[in-house]
């Protein structure tokens, strides 16, 4: 941390950065101020700005000395002090801001750390860092992004009417690391950019600005894009209050880089669209490739495989039709010997089809076992002949049943005519006659 680094006088505060200013590009105390911060520290005139009373002298002019600060003077103060200490960071940078100044603006008016407004009854101060009232410019530094706060924007614009306000922060705070900068957005939205400061020393010469404005990309990620960067002595301020990058106006160089950024994001979408119809067409002759060779593979699958089912196709109707050949062939044999075969009462003769064949010895037919009702080995009755034997004998018995009835009629009539019973002799009202033996049943009677 820096030594103490700030005072009050006459109700003013001041910073140990109003001793230093440039001439010549070279960095020097200012001779007269030193005078008189000494005079006013010797009369007590420089107080600590916490309000504790205590008395500062001003520490400065030695080449010797690390840190140009003010120092509490010994036996002053009733109260405790509650004054705190500035980053060194901070210092320098108020320091290399306050030569910028004194180089570019020409102003004799540039007052630091002007107080605008406490807020409430809290402690919270908002100051413009720098204020030319003249030249109506005023720097807001902020070393700590976290103060940047709505409030502190609010209050600066209410009680900035007619004056140019350039915002300024560390370079620390820089980078988005693609999330949205909202700290940052604020100053944007202000100034349209952001400038930030990088003090590597407390000389003004090793100051460097970069000029940053922050875009999303097509991914939508937040992108931290360099417009300039330069030592700061390269800036310059116009006399509107508007900055200057080697005399170029820095709102067009950052105009002119937001519509190259701009366009480069439409071409890298529209090459993105473009490399993404590349792909689409790629995968889509891809898939049409694959599903070609599919196709072929498939159709050619389908050919083997028909020429496979042709080829068994023939086997098998090469198989078959060697088959029926010999079968053919069994059966010629089989028929031409089939007479002779069954003339002789040795083997059962079987078809090549495993069936026993029979002869008929009535009419002579050859055919299949199951054509015959009867059969003893090979010959048999075949089922024409065996009905017709049938019919033979029932012809034969009824003949021989009708011959013996009219037989037994003749045979003084004994048997019944209706059922074949014995007649016998009976007696009855009107003298004998003969009845049927199987009366009730049968009522044949006739006269003696």
């Amino acid at each position: 941390m820096a030594q103490r680094t700030l005072c009050l006088c006459d109700g003013k505060y001041i910073g140990i950065e109003t001793i230093y200013t440039v001439i010549d590009g070279k960095q020097i105390n200012i001779p007269d101020k030193l005078k008189e911060l000494r005079t006013k520290s010797q009369d007590n005139e420089l107080f600590c700005p916490c309000g504790c009373g205590t008395n500062l002298i001003l520490v400065a002019g030695d080449r010797n000395l690390r840190e140009q600060h003010f120092r509490v003077k010994e036996g002053t103060g009733q109260l405790e002090c509650h004054m705190p200490t500035e980053g060194k960071v901070s210092i320098d940078s108020k320091i290399a801001l306050k030569c910028w100044l004194d180089e570019k603006l020409n102003a004799d008016d540039v007052e630091t750390r002007v107080p605008i407004k406490l807020v409430g009854d809290t402690e919270r101060k908002y100051e413009f860092t720098f204020l030319s009232r003249e030249k109506r410019v005023a720097i807001s530094y902020c070393h700590e992004k976290a103060n940047l706060s709505d409030e502190k924007f609010e209050i600066l614009t209410q009680n900035g009417d007619g004056i140019q306000i350039i915002y300024i922060v560390d370079a620390a705070n820089g980078g988005s690391n693609g999330q949205y900068p909202e700290a940052l957005m604020k100053i944007q939205d202000r100034q349209g950019y952001c400038l930030l400061l990088e003090v590597k020393s407390s000389l003004y010469s090793d100051a460097i600005m970069h000029t940053f404005f922050y875009a999303q990309d097509v991914d939508g990620l937040w992108r931290e894009e360099k417009v300039t960067e330069g030592h700061l002595s390269e800036y310059c301020i116009g006399e509107e209050g508007q900055i200057l990058f080697q005399n170029v106006l820095l709102g067009s160089l950052v105009s002119k880089h937001k519509r190259e950024y701009e366009q480069s994001q439409e071409e890298e979408k529209l090459r993105r669209e473009e490399e993404k119809k590349r792909r689409e067409e790629r995968q889509k002759r891809l898939i049409e490739d694959f599903e070609r060779r599919r196709l072929e593979q498939q159709k050619t699958k389908e050919e083997e495989e028909k020429a496979r089912r042709r080829y068994w196709q023939e086997e098998n109707q090469r198989i078959e039709n060697k088959r029926q050949a010999e079968q053919e062939r069994e059966w010629e044999d089989f028929r031409k010997n089939l007479e002779k075969n069954l003339s002789q009462q040795g083997a059962l003769v079987i078809d090549p089809d495993g069936m026993h064949w029979v002869k008929c010895e009535h009419c002579g037919l050859m055919a299949k076992e199951n054509e015959f009702l009867v059969s003893r080995g090979n010959i048999g009755t075949c089922r024409n002949c065996q009905h017709e034997l049938v019919k033979k004998q029932v012809r034969e018995a009824e003949e021989r049943k009708i011959k013996n009835k009219a037989i037994q009629i003749q045979n003084n009539m004994a048997v019944c005519p209706l059922c074949g019973g014995t007649l016998k002799q009976k007696i009855g009202r009107r003298g004998p006659f003969k009845g049927c033996s199987n009366f009730p049943k049968c009522r044949y009677t006739r006269s003696v």
